[in-house]
């Protein structure tokens, strides 16, 4: 451990010098440098600056390149290499009229492997707030009818069995101002109002939206392509096409800012960068503020109006002096990372990393600031202010003062570094704030099934913004005061050897990650870790400054401006060697000479391998033109015998076996032998690519015309993208994406459907198709819709439906590339869960709306049967129920959820956190 290191050297040796022959300054300031009044002694203060500060260099760079390794194995490990998000990428800023998948095909197919599928963003115009309401609803009307079930059951008094009354039907106003408007029957009014928000909602989502954003997702068919096109410059104009994200995880993206131009962006960068360096800077007002509430006395003198505080009992004024003070700056601080989040949020990010990374690096400027700099100056230069001015404003003696009283500020963050590492542990392992909130909420607040599931059913998620600049700042503080100030080093020491050992406990095992980017926060922290050692090594630079009127230190100057520099040097090279390594797959990492395991260790080509393989093609060169001689040899003979009547011969000259793309289907004749002793391979025809393309439209035409059928409409296909056809346009329903097609209507989807609940009684599901469901098509039987696997076994994987705009998609987009071949028994017929999971990765990459269905309203199941009244009532009206895992207690009379691995409507959500 570096700081253990740290501790074994410096505490030894720097801490007798500063002590013996010193200025006594007294305390524990006479363990720091200001108590050196021997200018030899300040050479081993300037070594060990040396060791430490290039230890810290080299150990940053080993964890970089550490780093690297598992970031590279990580993105080439076989279950990440499945998922979309390998081979997807993010193309932001997009020209009016390069924004069609025609011409974006054109741009990106020039890659290697070739684009697979292209997802034009398209604008949902006012589905967006629709979906919003519904969603509000689907809960108002849950918890509403939670309210009416549990009415019916309480506990009578004195027994312990339950009593059944008459459920009271819930009434109550809906206006968003309290006691404003009529009562209302709120079951009622919600469900009339849910069932209309259905039909709105489908209307618009058949009605579709013409368009588009300025950006698109890319997925084309290997890594190695996706990585290549986004570090090449697309457009020739400047801002067009750029920046391009790769590793895009549909979970990632931010839709609201899909939209804006990279200038608008720009500039919200950097008033959210003025916004907060002004925060950090006057962060201390408010601060000063709250902590001056502790002396009422000194208040009252600034402002005499407040006299009125002294008069109070002294029960109250302690509470105000000794309690308030700290619950507000803990308020304080706890809203300072959302302050944060909005800032990073109003910049425009378009994926949600990138807000974290942007809250982690404002939140460490925020603490470098505040707590580093400010607490330094306050301890140290504020403290000898009044010596200044008692003594006059004379140069070398305002030198001498500070050299001394600077580092009396270690003592401060001595201190610091002790709360921090006791307390830090023990309130990250307890979880004091959520435990508290888990205990309210459940018990006063949460009520309905979701309520119970929202708090209770999820785990918590690491914010790496807030995570990393604690234990970055720590680190700067260890390196800053380690030959300052050396009995600090055990301390932080303390510290991390706590932490470790928490936080590998609390991402194991408490901590849950939605979001999985393969650890981009860390060389954000491994940089910002550079910010120590330059403040180290200035610091200690202006020490040795200070202490150049008495005496003699320029040579410990000179090399402390080089250290400077060398440091500045391997942060520059840092950047330079690292920052493609972790953005971007290296293209040597797909080559077959380039060797790399699991682990992410590569091994480069054998040299005496790569000679052995020149002479071997050496050889393989002489047998092939002794080959050739033979073969016109035997065609001489051949012709000569007359073997070959009215037989082409394809010239075999230059070429070797296996680079032959077509053979003569005449036998080949040994020269030893009156037989032919091989049989040629079959001839393979390759086909042009006008052939490819009329294939492929007259394809396309049959497959769209069967469909457009259903609809009475006439189907022409036509390349221009001004009349693009909507996703939910002329799409069947037994080959649409949708979590209730193909499942039986009468239970709920759910991963544990069919399974072995362990008998629980309230393991049951009750659903209905709604009667205007944007999927629903005419003349399709419920029983045609519950057999959906036969529409995907019967037909291969080139003309298997897909949704969104894949219709008007270029040809390509519609065959594999076994279609070359022309042969339509080479393709693979895929099975039901590979479609189901396509499909599901397809309407992931569209906008939320567009595909957005009703949430399930989810119901306890009670031994009255109060739910399967209401529940016949709901899907009479279209709207989805779902009973899973939720049941009432009728003594209780509470929800309780159990037996699920996720909510009612939550599927896809899960299957993509999952990486599936």
């Amino acid at each position: 451990m570096f700081f253990a290191g740290c501790t074994l050297l410096a505490i030894p040796i720097l801490i007798p010098l500063n002590v013996v022959n010193g200025s006594n300054i007294g305390g524990l300031a006479n363990m720091t440098i200001g108590n050196v009044r021997q200018s030899w002694r300040l050479w081993f203060h300037l070594i060990l600056t040396i060791v430490f500060c290039s230890a810290a260099v080299v150990l940053l760079w080993r964890e970089m390149q550490e780093y690297t390794r598992r970031r590279h194995a990580y993105l080439l490990s076989e279950k990440h290499a499945k998922t979309p998000q390998a081979t997807t990428i993010l193309v932001t800023a997009i020209p009016e009229g390069l924004n069609t998948e025609d011409a974006l095909y054109n741009i990106f197919n020039n890659f290697p492997s070739g684009v697979k599928k292209i997802w034009l963003t398209r604008h949902p115009k006012n589905i967006v707030e629709l979906c919003k309401e519904r969603d509000d609803i689907v809960k108002k009307l849950e918890m509403a009818i939670y309210n009416y079930i549990r009415s019916a059951y309480g506990k009578k008094k004195g027994k312990k069995e339950h009593e059944e009354k008459e459920p009271v039907r819930p009434i109550g106003r809906t206006s968003i101002i309290p006691c404003v408007g009529k009562k209302v029957d709120l079951i009622d009014i919600y469900s009339n109002r849910l069932a209309q928000l259905n039909r709105e909602i489908s209307g618009a989502q058949e009605a579709g939206s013409v368009s588009t954003l300025n950006s698109a997702f890319i997925q084309f068919h290997t890594q190695f392509a996706a990585h290549s096109a986004v570090q090449t410059v697309v457009h020739p104009t400047t801002f067009n096409m750029a920046p391009m994200y790769a590793e895009i995880s549909p979970l990632d993206v931010v839709w609201a800012n899909m939209g804006m131009h990279v200038i608008f962006r720009k500039a919200r960068h950097f008033l959210s960068l003025g916004a907060a360096t002004a925060l950090a800077l006057f962060w201390t007002v408010p601060v000063i503020f709250v902590s001056s509430i502790a002396n009422i006395a000194s208040i009252v003198e600034t402002f005499s109006f407040l006299a009125f505080l002294q008069n109070l009992p002294p029960a109250a004024l302690g509470i105000i002096e000794g309690v308030l003070p700290p619950v507000f700056l803990a308020i304080l601080m706890a809203l300072l990372p959302m302050i944060l989040t909005v800032m990073a949020t109003y910049e425009g990010h378009v994926r949600y990393s990138s807000i974290t990374l942007s809250v982690m690096s404002k939140f460490f400027f925020f603490l470098v600031i505040n707590v580093l700099l400010v607490s330094t100056l306050s301890g140290g230069f504020l403290k000898t202010w009044n010596q200044i001015s008692k003594n006059g404003f004379n140069f070398f003696q305002i030198i001498n003062l500070l050299s001394e009283n600077l580092p009396a500020a270690s003592t401060f963050f001595i201190t610091y570094t002790l709360l921090k590492a006791f307390t830090g542990p023990v309130l990250e392992l307890l979880q004091i704030t959520p435990l508290i909130l888990n205990f309210l909420f459940t018990t006063l607040l949460a009520k309905s099934p979701r309520q119970i599931w929202d708090i209770q059913g999820r785990l918590i998620s690491a914010n790496y913004g807030i995570i990393f600049p604690p234990q970055t700042l720590m680190f700067c503080i260890g390196i800053v005061f380690s030959t300052m100030a050396p009995l600090i080093l055990p301390f932080v020491t303390f510290y991390f050897i706590m932490f470790y050992f928490v936080y590998r406990h609390q991402f194991l095992y408490i901590y849950h990650q939605p979001i999985e980017t393969g650890g981009l926060a860390f060389p954000k922290a491994v940089k910002q870790s550079f910010t120590g050692i330059f403040i180290s090594e200035i610091t200690i630079l202006g020490i040795f400054l200070a202490k150049q009127a008495t005496l003699n230190i320029v040579p410990q100057m000179v090399l402390m401006i080089i250290l400077i520099a060398a440091t500045a040097f391997s942060l520059s090279s840092l950047n330079q060697a690292f920052n493609p390594l972790v953005t971007f797959l290296p293209v040597a990492l797909f080559s077959k000479d380039l060797h790399v395991d699991k682990d992410g260790f590569v091994t480069n080509g054998n040299p005496a391998k790569a000679l052995a393989q020149v002479f071997v093609s050496t050889i393989a060169g002489a047998e092939e033109g002794v080959k050739s001689v033979k073969n016109r040899a035997q065609q001489f003979v051949a012709k000569i015998t007359g073997l070959q009547e009215d037989k082409s011969v394809m010239a075999m000259d230059n070429l070797s076996n296996h680079k032959l793309t077509r053979v003569s289907d005449v036998p080949t004749i040994d020269s030893g032998a009156n037989h032919p002793v091989s049989q040629p391979s079959q001839p393979q025809f390759e086909m042009s690519k006008q052939e490819y393309y009329d294939t492929v439209e007259i394809d396309s035409y049959n497959r769209a015309s069967s469909i457009m059928k259903l609809h009475g409409a006439p189907y022409e296909h036509s390349p221009s993208y001004d009349q693009h056809i909507h996703p939910f346009a002329g799409a069947s329903l037994d080959q649409h994406i949708h979590p209730l097609a193909g499942a039986n209507l009468d239970q709920h989807i759910h991963p544990l459907a069919g399974a072995n609940l362990g008998n629980h009684q309230f393991s049951q599901h009750l659903s209905s198709p709604p009667l205007h469901h944007p999927y629903m098509q005419p003349g399709r039987s419920e029983s045609s819709l519950r057999d959906r696997s036969t529409s995907f076994v019967s037909k291969p994987a080139s003309v298997m439906d897909r949704p969104v705009s894949y219709m008007d998609r270029p040809v390509s987009f519609k065959m594999s590339d076994n279609a070359l071949s022309g042969r339509d028994d080479q393709l693979p017929e895929p099975s039901h869960v590979d479609a189901e999971l396509e499909r599901m990765h397809d309407r992931a990459y569209c906008h939320p709306a567009i595909y957005n269905v009703q949430t399930p309203v989810w119901l306890p199941l009670d031994t009255r049967g109060l739910v399967q009244d209401v529940v016949s009532k709901l899907t009479s009206m279209g709207i989805v129920v779902a009973t899973d895992g939720a049941g009432l207690n009728a003594m209780t009379a509470k929800a309780s959820v159990g037996d699920i691995i996720y909510a009612p409507g939550e599927e896809e959500r899960y299957r993509l956190e999952r990486g599936e």
